[in-house]
């Protein structure tokens, strides 16, 4: 009896490689979940290399003498703090920092990607993932998200951050949310207001400012850096790796520190304002145009640049070793 003969199917290798990468595919749901906890991550570790520039900004944009003084440039600002407060001042704030950064970083960068999915699918392609509108749309969202629930961490690292003759009045960053909500709180009863909404409004103040900047800082420091890449790739003149991310994150990192640092310089302002010298953010440009000029809205500049230009770069490559580790796309 004749054997049957023996059919063998031949898999193309190409077939073998879509079906292996299709066995190892991180789930679409489980990526944005990774993404937030990448950009959480990466933002934590940035945040906490860069505290001292930060704490030096902050006491540079709480100053008021005249631009240019010997007094406000930030060499003077940071030597002072080492020489009367000690070296350990410039890690001032940095509990309320991480706690910030994981709230509002988290969100504002590891949301961006998902926004931009939905709207893309929502317009139904009209917003193309190659043009800029989508990309602004996305992160102008995912920003406003991020720095409101953030605000009172942010308010608290700058209070933790500012400079007192007599001392810190706090002992640690638990204590300093409650005594702003105190404060608050005491205010308002004062003047025959609820306490509760006035515990909440002082932990919320200068919430305006702070999503504004953070609208400011994403649309120009997430979509630059996006743009930049998905530009150079494009042209062919770099391919994905470290070097293309230093490049797009250094440009991204000039923009923001140019856009962002006057709003910046008003939310500072607003925080710190325990006396409620300012009835709100536009009556704050209001005085600071009055008082100091243009450019006392750019004051701590050079601390904001050197601050956030390492900010960024450090988060950016970080955060694409993060997404490698975690097996997810390149942003």
């Amino acid at each position: 009896m004749a054997a049957a003969p023996v059919t063998m199917t031949v898999t193309p290798l190409e077939e073998k490689v879509a079906v292996l990468e299709d066995a190892v595919e991180v789930p679409r749901d489980s990526q944005y979940a990774l993404k937030f906890v990448g950009a959480a991550i990466s933002n934590m570790v940035s945040s906490a290399i860069c505290n001292p520039t930060d704490i030096v900004k902050v006491r540079q944009q709480l100053r008021r003498q005249t631009p240019g003084a010997s007094g406000s440039s930030f060499w003077s600002v940071g030597v002072e703090m080492a020489r009367k407060e000690g070296v350990l001042s410039l890690t001032g704030g940095l509990s309320a920092s991480m706690l910030r950064e994981l709230v509002y970083s988290g969100i504002r960068m590891g949301t961006y990607e998902f926004f931009k999915d939905k709207l893309h699918t929502a317009s139904k392609g009209a917003l193309t993932r190659e043009g800029l509108p989508l990309k602004v749309a996305a992160a102008s969202i995912a920003a406003t998200i991020g720095s409101a629930l953030a605000n009172p961490a942010d308010l608290v690292k700058v209070r933790m951050q500012a400079h007192y003759p007599d001392g810190s009045p706090y002992r640690n960053m638990r204590h300093a949310f409650a005594s702003i909500y105190r404060d608050g709180a005491t205010f308002a009863a004062s003047k025959g207001a609820s306490s509760l909404s006035g515990g909440l409004g002082a932990l919320y103040r200068g919430v305006e400012a702070t999503t504004i900047r953070g609208i400011v800082l994403s649309a120009t420091q997430i979509c630059s850096y996006d743009q930049i890449k998905q530009s150079l790739k494009r042209r062919g003149i770099m391919q994905e790796g470290v070097p293309l991310h230093l490049v797009a994150s250094t440009f991204a990192g000039l923009f923001c520190s140019i856009t962002s640092n006057p709003v910046d310089v008003v939310k500072v302002r607003l925080m710190n304002d325990k006396k409620h010298e300012f009835r709100g953010a536009f009556d704050c440009i209001r005085q600071v145009l009055a008082r100091e000029g243009p450019f006392g809205f750019y004051k701590g500049f050079g601390m904001c640049w050197a601050r956030l230009g390492t900010h960024t770069i450090l988060t950016f490559l970080i955060f694409e070793r993060v997404r490698y580790w975690f097996g997810i796309e390149a942003m």
